[in-house]
């Protein structure tokens, strides 16, 4: 298994559930002192190879090292993204941000997916999951460049499961809620009440909430289940 932005946050959680569950995984990202420190505790069934999404070149690359230190690959978690449009309104967005965002959260996890594809297919089950994100589904304001990258990612999911189908590959989405993990450390605390107020299950959601879907979409009981996208967020959006 290989998860993208693993040095932290959801990745480190994605990884640390993978081996915990007797997986060989390969961590990525672009926080390599933190990547390589993880992989070290996790012990002999991780290890770490630098990525970065902004650049086709790295993203190659690692994926590359990766197989080659797993003696193939069976399956990809794209988790990395940048938020950088956060509370700004969509007048305030500058192109620049809007680019970036979409250079690693759309374009990089295209091409990460593509890069294993072949990987992927050797395998003979392989398994894609995409971290997509219910502020696309509810319209979160102030995270414009976010929301429509991770619009994007629920819709890629659609269309790279009717190409890599045929190989055998299943690509699906989870779409977590407002998830307590370093990166959201910048949330405003009127923001965490408000999904609170809304959930059907009235509790902050953990990291634990959402490495249990990815779990189940990498595993051979999710079979049959592809192109779909999966809200883990406590019943906050509902489909």
């Amino acid at each position: 298994m290989l998860v993208t932005g693993a040095a932290r946050g959801l990745g480190a959680a994605f990884a640390r559930a993978l081996v915990a569950a007797g997986a060989r995984v390969v961590l990525s990202d672009v926080l390599h002192e933190r990547g390589h420190k993880l992989a070290d505790e996790l012990g002999a069934a991780a290890s770490y190879v630098p990525m970065d999404l902004a650049d086709a070149v790295s993203i190659a690359d690692a994926v590359q090292a990766a197989a080659a230190v797993m003696g193939g690959l069976d399956g990809l978690i794209n988790n990395a993204a940048i938020t950088d449009s956060g509370g700004k309104t969509m007048d305030q967005l500058d192109a620049q941000t809007w680019d970036r965002v979409m250079a690693v959260n759309v374009r990089g996890v295209w091409q990460a997916t593509v890069a294993a594809q072949p990987h992927l297919a050797a395998s003979g089950s392989g398994r894609v999951v995409n971290l997509a994100s219910d502020t696309a589904l509810w319209g979160a304001p102030r995270l414009l460049a976010y929301i429509a990258s991770k619009g994007a990612i629920v819709a890629m999911t659609r269309a790279m499961a009717r190409e890599l189908g045929p190989q055998g590959i299943t690509v699906n989405a989870i779409a977590p809620g407002l998830t307590l993990v370093e990166a959201t450390d910048y949330v405003p605390a009127e923001r965490h009440a408000y999904y609170l107020q809304g959930r059907a299950v009235p509790r902050a959601q953990v990291p634990d909430d959402v490495t249990a879907a990815a779990l189940f979409l990498l595993t051979r009981a999710s079979g049959f289940i592809t192109g779909q996208l999966l809200p883990v967020n406590g019943g906050f959006v509902m489909r």
